[in-house]
């Protein structure tokens, strides 16, 4: 899979299948999808982002 095939989210912080990435409800809207009502720009309105999930 090439990087471009997976379009990120600004919060993103990896693609879905990279090792220690794992889904997550988005810190910016509490996972609504919308920041005062307007669509939010960190999860680009899906109330989910891809964090780092690894331990060391």
């Amino acid at each position: 899979m090439q990087s471009g095939d997976t379009p990120l989210n600004p919060g993103d912080e990896g693609p879905p299948d990279a090792p220690g990435v794992g889904e997550d409800v988005c810190r910016a809207c509490q996972g609504t999808g919308t920041v005062e009502g307007q669509r939010c720009s960190v999860c680009n309105g899906t109330g989910k982002v891809l964090q780092g999930i690894g331990g060391g």
